[in-house]
């Protein structure tokens, strides 16, 4: 794990250097992240089948490497702690997707925009017992700075499966900087 975190800093270093950014050369930052949100999908189905608005507990493990004073890549980790039904959007719109505590995961590029606020992209897949789709994430995050090493965050994300269902989510969080 070492060599590729390497091989990114050598990497955003000739970029960084290339668009006149200033970079941490002497202390990269690690961020460990535990967030409680709420997702929401409209196309859940209820007993009777029909499609509906439904909020699913989630909870968020992510990790996040800082490579510059406005750029990070992480690891972003997702958990609905339900069981439920969903009809698929796109091509297969009849066709009814049994997700059994689907896990997201995503690589995701956060850029700073202003003191508190972070947008993010990022590209993965939710994987469950049944079957798996690509996904697309972007959101927004706010953090506030609390303490030299804690952060309080809130956010809220898009997660776009392909050939599937879409789901957002808005949680509240926090993050542990490790230098």
């Amino acid at each position: 794990m070492g060599r590729w975190i390497m091989i990114l800093k050598l990497i955003y270093g000739f970029m960084a250097q290339a668009y006149g950014q200033e970079i941490y050369p002497s202390h990269s930052k690690h961020q460990l992240q535990l967030i409680v949100s709420h997702t929401q999908i409209h196309s859940r189905l209820d007993a009777s089948g029909d499609r509906k608005w439904q909020s699913l507990p989630s909870w968020g493990l992510n990790y996040n490497f800082q490579l510059s004073n406005k750029w990070k890549i992480g690891f972003h980790n997702d958990i609905i702690v339900e069981d439920f039904q969903v009809a698929s959007i796109g091509r297969n719109e009849s066709k009814v997707l049994d997700r059994r505590y689907p896990i997201a995961s995503a690589l995701v590029f956060s850029r700073k925009l202003g003191r508190h606020f972070q947008l993010l992209l990022g590209l993965g897949g939710e994987f469950a017992e049944s079957q798996s789709f690509l996904l697309f994430r972007g959101g927004v995050e706010y953090r506030y700075h609390f303490n030299e090493n804690w952060e309080l965050i809130t956010n809220l994300t898009n997660d776009f499966k392909w050939n599937a269902y879409n789901s957002w989510a808005i949680g509240l969080g926090v993050t542990r900087i490790i230098q």
